[in-house]
């Protein structure tokens, strides 16, 4: 009974956390374990990661090896909450998913145009077949329907063929993704640049005009100045001798009086 609550609870696909995450994951074993790896690099004069696991002649505590980051799977795959993982992200092929592969199958070294043009032509053939499977389905399940299980069998197959197609082709599809996003961007780098560059050539013009324009005021003002400064004083000195002139009648006058 024992052995099966175990079994029932390393299969939970949300099994308790370790109990050694409060209980090893401490201040004082962190700042320990923080020591020892200061020291490792000290010794060894090698930089570690994060990520970085002590080696072998590193000797570390029993309480501190939780802290240690785990090593990596021998076999390359591990399980997490029931999902099995690997650390190559290859793409599985469908003799390893145990389904049959329809047509043959395209290498991913050939040529990306030969390539391309074989997956189009392959996924083309699927999609007929697929019609043509649906099509002797509906017959099938008109007359017996009883039947119809070999059909859906041959309709799945070239479901998963065709989604096999459309998957080994992602990388090609990131690349191209990839070009399109950094041809936008140049596109618009371009614009932007072309944008001030414009603009920089009107505030430039405009300087410019500003410039030439307020010259031209200056030296209009001060013709003008000049003008109306020779105007005054011609009229001065004109009130000047009128006055004098006046004067001079006066004199005139006031002699004859008193001759």
């Amino acid at each position: 009974m024992a052995d099966q609550e175990d079994t029932g609870a390393s299969l939970a696909p949300f099994p308790q956390p370790p109990a050694y995450l409060w209980t090893q994951f401490t201040e004082d074993n962190v700042a320990k374990m923080a020591n020892l790896r200061a020291k490792y690099e000290a010794a060894s004069g090698q930089t570690l990661t994060a990520a970085s696991v002590l080696p072998a002649d590193a000797p570390v505590p029993d309480q501190l090896i939780v802290l240690q980051p785990p090593p990596p799977p021998e076999t390359g795959r591990w399980r997490v909450f029931g999902q099995l993982y690997s650390m190559g992200d290859q793409l599985p092929t469908l003799e390893e998913q145990g389904v049959p592969r329809l047509g043959a199958a395209i290498p991913l070294a050939a040529a990306e145009k030969d390539a391309h043009a074989s997956k189009v032509f392959e996924l083309k053939k699927l999609s007929k077949s697929l019609l043509l499977n649906f099509l002797e389905l509906i017959g099938v399940l008109s007359t017996n329907p009883h039947d119809a299980a070999d059909k859906l069998a041959d309709l799945q197959t070239i479901f998963f063929n065709m989604h096999q197609h459309i998957n080994e082709w992602r990388p090609h599809q990131t690349r191209e993704a990839l070009i399109s996003m950094l041809q936008a961007q140049l596109e618009r780098t371009r614009n932007e640049t072309r944008a001030l560059h414009e603009v920089t050539d009107s505030v430039r013009r405009t300087l410019v005009g500003l410039a030439d324009g307020s010259e031209g005021t200056d030296a209009k003002e001060t013709k003008e100045y000049e003008e109306n400064t020779a105007r005054t004083a011609a009229g001065l000195i004109g009130a000047q001798d009128a006055e004098k002139q006046r004067q001079r009648e006066i004199w005139a006058s006031m002699d004859e009086m008193f001759r």
